[in-house]
Parts: structure tokens; sequence; C-alpha cells
């Protein structure tokens, strides 16, 4: 069972459809992952996993800190 921050399901589903529209509600949680795995796609990233927010508007993921602007709506890899 995954935990309750574990948003890598939503980030999955955005990998899976990299061209539908983001069904979540703009700047939540679930909003920044569904972005975050459509942009994992368009960059030729493997699959998201072990998903979940860091501070402010920044997500990890694989290994990595991902920032989501909420002005543009795009993800950049910090760390």
């Amino acid at each position: 069972m995954a935990k309750p921050d574990d948003l890598t399901v939503y980030a999955s589903a955005g990998y899976a459809a990299p061209d539908s529209t983001n069904p979540h509600l703009w700047s939540s949680a679930t909003h920044i992952a569904y972005c975050l795995g459509q942009w994992f796609h368009a960059t030729g990233r493997p699959a998201p996993r072990a998903v979940r927010m860091s501070r402010g508007l920044s997500i990890r993921a694989n290994d990595m800190l991902i920032r989501w602007d909420a002005k543009t709506g795009a993800c950049e890899r910090i760390n």
C-alpha cells in the first residue's frame, strides 16, 4: 500500500498520457505530479518512481529534485 504522500500513481498517469489535459486542480500536489510525469515522458526519462512533494513547489522523483514553475507550468531539474 502506498503512503499518503506518495504521488507516483499521479506522475505515472501523466507519463502514460503525455498529450492529455491535466485533470487535477491547478497547483495541487496531484497536478504537479501529473505535469512531472508528462515532463519525464517529453524529455525521454524513465517512468517516474518514488514521487513526493518537497519544499514549496519542488518535487522529488527518481533521485532528482525538480522545481515546478507555477507561472509557466514547466518543470526544471534542480539537482
